[in-house]
């Protein structure tokens, strides 16, 4: 699982795996400490020193499970050992993260004490849970890599476009709602230039989808790639920089991923 944070001290974003979840009444997340890639760090996932609604820091970008590492649950009763190390009025309900940090407990204890230490302590290894085989969209070399191998969206077209939520209601007419990170948007587009991609908008937080006038054609001749803040911003024109109104199409997201699509045989 992945997330984008928000660092209140130095006003600025960064990516994060994330490592564990305590709540004391409210999230903290064990997360990647910025500028110093050896520690980890408690953010909290909102600050009430905000009016409301309050203002978040911890944004989950995907729900992907690691490859080699198991996430485990530890419930209220099963926390008294982590209450009674830590002599604090806030008590810890629950525990949700991998499982060689549970077994920690001593550096865990420690952590929720200072609110930081280094991860050779928790016995946390170099984790990624993003997929193989994918590009992620993260800074302008990936952005310049993708334009290069899709000419720059040029004489392309959008084929697809397939927003999944992954709510439904089940048989006995209960609602049931996807968590944080499991939204995404897929994107399929094909170019005279290049060969077809798909495109995977994760989290997206905002959507304009503008068919083209009628008996207008649907080419592209180019688009545009922005990231501000960890956020990333596609355009289907060529723009010289985010724009305060668009009025074509564009989507706003937490992250974006994208591959050659597998064409399927005639």
């Amino acid at each position: 699982m992945r997330a984008r944070i928000y660092n209140k001290d130095r006003k600025r974003y960064y990516i994060s795996e994330v490592y564990g979840v305590i709540n004391c009444g409210v999230d903290m997340y064990i997360v990647d400490k910025m500028g110093d890639p050896q520690s980890v760090v408690l953010v909290e996932y909102l600050d009430f020193s905000t009016e409301m609604p309050y203002d978040i820091h911890v944004e989950i970008i995907d729900i992907n499970p690691s490859d080699y590492y198991q996430y485990v649950y530890v419930p209220k009763d099963e926390m008294q050992c982590i209450n009674d190390a830590v002599h604090s009025p806030n008590k810890y309900h629950y525990f949700r993260g991998y499982d060689f940090i549970w077994e920690e407990k001593e550096a865990l204890v420690e952590l929720l004490t200072n609110g930081t230490i280094e991860k050779e302590r928790l016995n946390i290894r170099d984790i990624s849970t993003k997929l193989p085989d994918w590009n992620y969209i993260e800074n302008r070399d990936d952005i310049d890599n993708l334009m290069e191998q899709f000419a720059g969206f040029h004489d392309s077209v959008l084929k697809e476009f397939t927003y999944v939520t992954g709510d439904y209601v089940d048989e006995d007419n209960k609602m049931h709602f996807n968590v944080a990170g499991g939204r995404n948007i897929k994107l399929v587009f094909d170019s005279q230039w290049a060969s077809e991609i798909e495109i995977c908008i994760l989290s997206p937080r905002c959507v304009q989808l503008v068919p083209p006038s009628q008996n207008m054609l649907a080419d592209l001749y180019d688009a545009s790639v922005f990231i501000k803040d960890c956020m990333v911003y596609f355009y289907d024109s060529y723009l010289q920089a985010i724009p305060e109104v668009y009025d074509g199409t564009y989507i706003k997201a937490m992250g974006v991923m994208w591959r050659f699509a597998e064409r399927e045989e005639p």
